[in-house]
């Protein structure tokens, strides 16, 4: 079965998960998030779903390689897909070199990674506040922490240098949706 799967990755609030709505609300894209994974596992073991407590989460089931290990939430995504016999879906939560082999396993060349950018932290940092999310830092020194720890534990930025396009988020919501509608038009994104 073909199945086309669109990853995005990018710095916390660069607007990864708006990429992949747009592509659900106008073009019908299934979305998942390895991110609602996480969250589920903390709702099981009745722990708030704060970024810490999910980096936690994260960390241990990476390090337990008898059950999971790393790319274990791509894992589970990408068996979904599968199940589901979808022919094509985007995927939210690629973060590390090791989610991006693992969707390269199962998809080979029809794992389409995209990294989403803005260049002013300070930006990120206001949109963050706008989402008004539990899991998002109540100040921007702490904002700046978790960039930091999750360029170490995730190493983001290698990440995103395997990634097949880019999308800039510096504009507006608008300008990022025209963004998408290019690449999916020049690129022939959404063609399997």
């Amino acid at each position: 079965m073909d199945t086309r799967v669109i990853g995005v990755v990018g710095e916390i609030g660069s607007g990864k998960d708006e990429v992949l709505k747009y592509l659900h609300a106008k073009y019908g894209v299934a979305y998942f998030s390895t991110g609602d994974i996480v969250r589920q596992i903390a709702e099981s073991q009745g722990m708030e779903p704060t970024r810490e407590n999910l980096g936690l989460i994260s960390e241990r089931c990476f390090n337990d390689l008898a059950q999971y290990g790393k790319g274990c939430f791509v894992r589970m995504v990408a068996e979904e897909i599968i199940k589901r016999k979808l022919k094509i879906a985007g995927v939210s939560g690629i973060r590390s070199p090791d989610d991006v082999r693992v969707m390269q396993d199962f998809f080979g060349d029809d794992f389409i990674l995209i990294w989403v950018d803005i260049t002013d932290r300070c930006l990120r940092y206001e949109r963050i506040l706008l989402r008004h999310e539990e899991r998002d830092p109540a100040s921007y020194e702490e904002f700046l922490k978790q960039d930091e720890r999750e360029e170490q534990v995730f190493n983001i930025s290698r990440t995103g240098r395997m990634a097949r396009y880019s999308l800039s988020n510096d504009g507006s919501v608008q300008d990022l949706h025209r963004e998408i509608d290019r690449l999916v038009a020049e690129k022939k994104l959404l063609e399997y």
